[in-house]
């Protein structure tokens, strides 16, 4: 249905193709940590006991962390999102959504908040295989605020400042909190 409630053809191919996207794109999602365990399972007897036991609880906190970004981007960016998308002009035109845009958009949103929510882990696994220094990451603290708008900018799928917001002020607190475990 449009947004004034009107019934919206879906032709048969796209819809299809929209069905078998998603199950392949599923079935890499699904398949994604046996893949991962089974990789580190291969590659174990090269590591040794301390850099085992710290991949074997850096793999899951970046699951974790990578579901907490998928979830904020459910939960709090898509609906305020698709509210303002929906909203825009209605005075002017009727919005309408294509199927396979909107999966495109939710699915693009899922997986890059699902990245930048790894940022944390990033800069501690980096400071601690020594790649950069913590004082190196904190010189870079003053251009977190406006780097964390730009990226909100390009993430989002409306160039509005809620929006915009929603995505730079958790980039912008992950930095934070990927300082202070790079600190410790």
């Amino acid at each position: 249905l449009s947004a004034t409630g009107r019934p919206v053809f879906i032709a048969p191919t796209e819809m299809f193709s929209l069905v078998i996207g998603l199950a392949i794109k599923g079935g890499v999602v699904v398949a994604f940590p046996m893949l991962v365990y089974q990789l580190f399972q291969f590659l174990r007897p090269l590591l040794s006991k301390k850099q085992g036991r710290f991949v074997a609880i850096f793999l899951p906190a970046g699951f974790v962390c990578f579901l907490g970004g998928t979830a904020f981007a459910y939960f709090v960016i898509l609906p305020t999102g698709l509210r303002f998308l929906l909203q825009f002009g209605t005075d002017v035109a009727d919005p309408m959504i294509r199927l396979t845009e909107y999966m495109d958009l939710a699915l693009a949103l899922l997986f890059w908040l699902g990245i930048v929510f790894e940022l944390p882990l990033a800069m501690f696994l980096l400071v601690k295989m020594r790649v950069v220094s913590y004082q190196r990451i904190k010189r870079f603290r003053r251009y977190v605020p406006v780097t964390a708008f730009i990226l909100g900018a390009i993430i989002t799928p409306t160039f509005d400042f809620v929006n915009s917001t929603l995505v730079a002020v958790p980039i912008w607190v992950l930095f934070e909190v990927g300082l202070l475990l790079a600190w410790t």
